[in-house]
């Protein structure tokens, strides 16, 4: 695909740069517009371990008391680990009744479940494993996802913008030199669209959906790796 892509671009070049030689010799000051983007790699520092805990009882009143109990647990190593109070939040609560379906006869409920879940932030990423094994010891037995972000997104961003309007002045000084001219002055800068970085599969989302937690015996095997952040600019120069 790049090799097609490739006599295109040089069409383009060439289209570009004889206007630019006709607008030379002529004398006159030149706009070009300059197109380019970036894309930068940078470890995260923040951790958001989504997980909860469901519990069955006879009755709604024991499966909420049960679930309750368990939770406490959780919670209490969640901050032995590291969490903050202020970075415990819920996300989810349900209290369900469980039916069973005999043969001939109407549904009848057997019993119900609670089930709370909570995100939990965590900002020492050499944490999270230890987290998720103190938590799952204490009775956490459903693990929602785990996402690793940014604690400051936009700062994340800067490095790509910076990266992307320094190769839209490299392209406008290419431009003036073949052309015999020299770039002037910047007289716009945009970003098309905005910035939103891809962050790598929901941001490193490791889980997407429910699923029971079995505790290993060698801990849980976490990697942060590294996210990417993009940023497009448009920047028209002036060229003499």
């Amino acid at each position: 695909m790049d090799q097609g892509m490739q006599p295109l671009s040089g069409v383009k070049f060439a289209v570009a740069l004889l206007a630019l030689l006709a607008l030379a010799a002529c004398g006159q000051n030149t706009l070009l517009t300059v197109h380019a983007s970036a894309t930068t790699r940078t470890a995260p520092d923040l951790a958001i371990v989504t997980l909860g805990v469901s519990a069955r009882g006879d009755t709604a009143r024991a499966a909420q008391q049960a679930q309750n109990t368990r939770m406490e647990t959780v919670l209490a190593a969640a901050r032995a680990a590291g969490v903050e109070e202020q970075d415990v939040q819920t996300v989810g609560f349900s209290l369900e009744p469980q039916y069973a379906y005999p043969r001939n006869a109407a549904p009848r409920i057997t019993g119900y479940v609670s089930r709370n879940i909570v995100s939990l932030r965590l900002r020492n990423l050499n944490a999270v494993s230890g987290l998720i094994d103190a938590t799952v010891a204490e009775g956490a037995n459903e693990l929602q996802g785990i996402q690793f972000t940014f604690q400051n997104e936009e700062a994340s961003r800067n490095a790509a913008r910076a990266e992307a309007l320094q190769t839209a002045r490299a392209r406008a000084d290419t431009y003036a030199e073949v052309a015999n001219m020299r770039v002037v002055r910047m007289l716009a800068i945009t970003e098309p669209g905005g910035v939103a970085p891809p962050l790598d599969a929901f941001r490193r989302g490791l889980l997407s959906a429910p699923v029971a937690v079995e505790q290993s015996a060698d801990g849980a095997q976490i990697r942060p790796g590294e996210l990417e952040a993009q940023s497009a600019v448009s920047v028209v120069f002036e060229l003499r």
